[in-house]
C-alpha cells in the first residue's frame, strides 16, 4: 500500500516540480532527486535514516542536505548514496552488513556521512545485501554482505565494512547489482558481460553452479551495451538494438517482459502529458523501478 501510495504521490507532484527537478531515483519508501541547483532532496519514509531523519513519513520533498554541489544520486530499499561534483560518495541510511562502508553495521544512520577519501567515484549500485561501485578509473569497489562471495574476491563469508576492490581489471564501463540479492554484474569496455555472487535464478548464465566467488565472463559476446537487474532478472541491451533476458522469470516479470516494447512506444507521450522523462531511464528498464523491481505491471497500467 504505500510503495502506491509513493507512485501516487509521484504521479500528483511531479508536474509542478519537473521544471525543477533534474531526476528521480526511487527506492521501496522513499525518493531522492538532485535539482538543477545542485541541491539535494527527498521525501518518504525516513525509518532506517535514508532521508537524514528518522520519520517514518516525509510528505512533501525537502532539502537533505545545505550543500550545492550533488551530481548523482542512488538509493537502494533502505539507503541513500550521492556523489559530489568533487568526486567524493556521500551515504545514510541502512547500515547493516557494513552496506554504507562506513566501518560500521549501525542499522540506523539518519546522518549524511562521507564514504572514504577517494575522490573519483563515477556510479553506485546498491542491494539489500550489498554495495557496489565504479570509479572514473575503471576499477570496481564493494561493501557488505560477503556470505555469498558478493565482494568477488575469492573470499567468503565475513561482512566487508569499507569499500575493497573487485578483482584487478581497470576498464570495466558500467555495473549493475540485484535489486534485493546477493549477486552483481558488470560490463567491460570491450562489450562483454560478466558476473559474480549468488547464482539466483540463473542469472549467472550456468545452472550448474550456485555462486561464483570472482568475475567471471557470462558468455563469448563482444556486443552488450547495457544491462538492467531487477531482484531474480536480467534485461541487457545488445548494440544491433536487440534485447535478451535470463534468470528468474514468472508470470509477472514475464509480462513486464512484453510490455517493455509498448511502453518505449508510447514513452515520449508519457513525457510531454505526466513529466515522468526521469521516470523512464535509469536503473531498470525504462526506470520502471518499483514495476520491474517486483514485476508489477498493473502498478504501471
Amino acid at each position: 500500500m504505500l510503495k502506491k501510495f509513493t507512485l501516487f504521490f509521484l504521479w500528483v507532484t511531479v508536474p509542478g516540480f519537473s521544471q525543477c527537478f533534474d531526476g528521480f531515483q526511487i527506492g521501496s519508501y522513499h525518493v531522492v532527486s538532485i535539482k538543477s541547483d545542485g541541491s539535494l532532496w527527498g521525501w518518504g519514509s525516513s525509518d532506517f535514516g535514508q532521508l537524514s531523519n528518522t520519520n517514518l513519513i516525509n510528505p512533501t520533498p525537502f532539502q537533505l542536505s545545505p550543500a550545492a554541489d550533488w551530481t548523482k544520486a542512488t538509493v537502494s530499499n533502505y539507503n541513500t548514496f550521492i556523489i559530489k561534483n568533487n568526486g567524493t560518495l556521500w551515504a545514510m541510511g541502512d547500515g547493516r552488513f557494513g552496506l554504507l562502508g562506513n566501518g560500521t553495521t549501525t542499522t540506523i544512520n539518519p546522518t549524511l556521512q562521507q564514504i572514504g577519501i577517494a575522490t573519483n567515484w563515477q556510479k553506485i549500485s546498491a542491494s539489500t545485501q550489498m554495495t557496489i561501485g565504479l570509479k572514473t578509473d575503471g576499477t570496481i569497489w564493494g561493501w557488505g554482505q560477503n556470505d555469498q562471495y558478493e565482494m568477488g574476491n575469492n573470499t567468503c563469508c565475513a561482512n566487508q565494512l569499507t569499500p575493497i576492490q573487485i578483482g584487478t581489471a581497470n576498464h570495466w564501463v558500467d555495473i549493475e547489482s540485484t535489486s534485493m540479492g546477493a549477486s552483481a554484474f558488470a560490463l567491460k569496455n570491450d562489450g562483454t558481460i560478466w558476473g559474480w555472487g549468488l547464482n539466483t535464478g540463473g542469472l549467472l548464465a550456468d545452472n550448474t553452479v550456485m555462486a561464483r566467488s570472482v568475475p567471471t565472463q557470462l558468455n563469448a559476446d563482444t556486443d552488450w551495451a547495457s544491462i538492467h537487474v531487477g531482484a531474480a532478472h536480467i534485461l541487457a541491451l545488445k548494440t544491433n538494438g536487440t534485447l535478451w533476458s535470463w534468470g528468474g522469470g514468472n508470470m509477472d516479470k514475464q509480462a513486464m517482459v512484453c510490455l517493455l516494447h509498448y511502453i518505449a512506444r508510447i514513452q515520449d507521450k508519457l513525457e510531454q502529458i505526466l513529466g515522468l522523462r526521469y521516470l523512464l531511464v535509469g536503473k531498470f528498464p525504462l526506470e520502471l523501478n518499483l514495476m520491474v523491481l517486483f514485476g508489477l505491471g498493473d502498478l504501471m497500467m
